[in-house]
Parts: structure tokens; sequence; C-alpha cells
């Protein structure tokens, strides 16, 4: 049982030894879209979580430091649970960003560094703005 292939490992663990192999070789692109993936997530779960405690409870989770806490924990469950589909997504992602980031290099005549954060900012304001959209139309 279990030898040194990939014989004993369960499909999850191929998985992630797969995705974190790829996301090595991908590098800086992969890891791009892995934060960016993992802030989507956040603030998915984080409404999620939201919205069932405002029906279970009648008020906001950080009006009540107790609620604040299953809810933060609740996201934070959420979002070990999804971890491996991350790591993939990240891995399939990556080498769009590689050619954005490349497309934003050419185009505005910066460092990836700087198309980096500029695609990360972009994404992030997106998200903050929806998330802030939802909070306001629900509350």
């Amino acid at each position: 049982m279990g030898g040194d292939g990939d014989e004993g490992k369960g499909l999850v663990a191929r998985a992630i030894a797969w995705a974190k192999e790829k996301a090595l070789k991908l590098g800086q692109a992969a890891l791009l879209a892995y934060l960016l993936i993992d802030v989507t997530v956040y603030a998915a779960l984080g409404l999620a979580v939201r919205s069932a405690f405002r029906a279970m409870r009648g008020t906001e989770p950080w009006e009540d430091p107790r609620g604040f806490l299953v809810a933060a924990a609740a996201t934070w469950a959420g979002n070990n649970a999804t971890r491996p589909l991350r790591l993939a997504d990240a891995a399939a992602l990556a080498p769009g960003l590689q050619w954005t980031m490349g497309y934003l290099q050419k185009r505005w005549n910066i460092g990836k560094l700087l198309a980096a954060l500029a695609l990360a900012a972009g994404y992030g304001g997106a998200v903050g703005l929806l998330v802030i959209g939802w909070v306001v139309a629900t509350h």
C-alpha cells in the first residue's frame, strides 16, 4: 500500500501535488492568480456567511462579538475546504495572467511588478466595490 509513486495517494493529494508543481513552473503569474482567486473566494464566502448569519439571527455579525468569531471561523473553514480547487484554478489561470502582464508591460512600458500590481489593484478594487454594493443593497 503506498509506494513511492502516485498509486498510494488520493485524488486530492495528487491534484494538490500537480497544482504545486505547475505553480512552481509558472512562478509569479501562478502566485498572482492564486491571490486573485483567494480574494474572490474570501469575498464570496464572507457574503454567504454574512447573509446566513443575518437570516438566522436578524443582526449583522459585527454587532455581536461571538457572532463575528463564528462568522470568521465559518469563512476560514470554507476557504480551507476549497484550497485544492484554488490551486488548480491558479495553475490554469496563470498562463493568461502571464500574457496579460506581458501585454501591460509592452503597452504601458512598465516592469513586471507594476503590471502585476495594476492587475491586482484593478481586480481587488472591482471585488471590493461588488462586496460594498452587496452589503449596502442587502442592508
